[in-house]
Parts: structure tokens; sequence; C-alpha cells
């Protein structure tokens, strides 16, 4: 499931459908980009509570870009895997440091250095649960890094495994 520098699905094929690229800069991005996401998923034939689960992701990857990487953006694109059919793909690039620790940011209450004191999360704006939810609600997910930030993708499927 969770593979840094994995294997990204392609784009839809046959007359992709366009998607959808948010700036991230400000707080207010936040809904902005959790909005398109229930809205390319609907038009992609997710069921409601499916929709609600991609827009989780993607308001969490906008989250963690106001966190460390203070701006960027999230592209939401269609995908089809010849194996598990239609997707939607999230991907949200940042200008901030590499993971540490990929594996170890996915677990909940921690962080890419380690386990998070609870003292901390006032300060920090999260528990440290984030990543472990984009995980829970993506079918695939993955990071690269890039020139000056990294790229962190989670794709979810209509059929999922």
């Amino acid at each position: 499931m969770a593979s840094p520098r994995g294997r990204e699905p392609r784009s839809a094929r046959g007359g992709p459908r366009p998607g959808v690229v948010c700036r991230v800069a400000h707080d207010g991005d936040t809904f902005a980009v959790q909005q398109a996401a229930l809205k390319l998923a609907a038009e992609l034939g997710f069921a409601r509570r499916c929709a609600v689960e991609i827009a989780i992701v993607a308001s969490e990857l906008t989250s963690n870009i106001l966190k460390y990487g203070a701006s960027g953006s999230v592209a939401l694109d269609p995908v089809d895997d010849t194996r598990r059919g239609p997707g939607l793909r999230i991907t949200a690039r940042d200008q901030g440091p590499p993971f540490v620790d990929f594996e170890r940011a996915l677990r909940d209450g921690c962080d890419a250095a380690g386990r998070l004191e609870p003292s901390a999360f006032a300060g920090r704006r999260g528990i440290g649960s984030g990543l472990g939810a984009v995980r829970r609600f993506s079918d695939d997910l993955g990071w690269s890094p890039e020139p000056g930030g990294k790229r962190v993708w989670a794709v979810r499927y209509r059929g999922r495994p």
C-alpha cells in the first residue's frame, strides 16, 4: 500500500477527463481542495461515503503542505488502472524537507522523527494521525523527493480491493 518512490497509476485512458490543480498557501485553501475533491469524486462515480474519505485524504495532504512546506499545490486527477479500474489520484507537492522516515510518519501518533509527545500536540496543529488517515482511505500511497521539496501521492479506486 505505502511505497516510497512507488509506481503511480497512469492517467485515465481514452481522452482523460481534465484534472484540477489547487494552489496551497493559506489555511483557507484546505476548504477549496476538499470541495474540489468531493466534486471530482462524485463526477467519477464514487459513492458519497467514499467521496468524503477522498476529501479527507485531500485535506490531510493539504494541511501537511501548510504545516511542513509552507506552500505548494494539490492535483486531483482521474486514473484508470488496467487491473483496478477507475480511480482518483491526489498529488501534493510542497517546498518542504523530504521525509526522514516515511513509514514511521504513517503511524498514528508519530512523525518522520518518531513518536510525538502529547504535550507537543497543541503547538503543532494536529495529533500525528493525518498520514495514517491518508493510508487508511487510500489504495496506493507513495512519495518522492523533488528539487526543493517533495511529492506525495495517494490513489483511491472506485472498486476497492
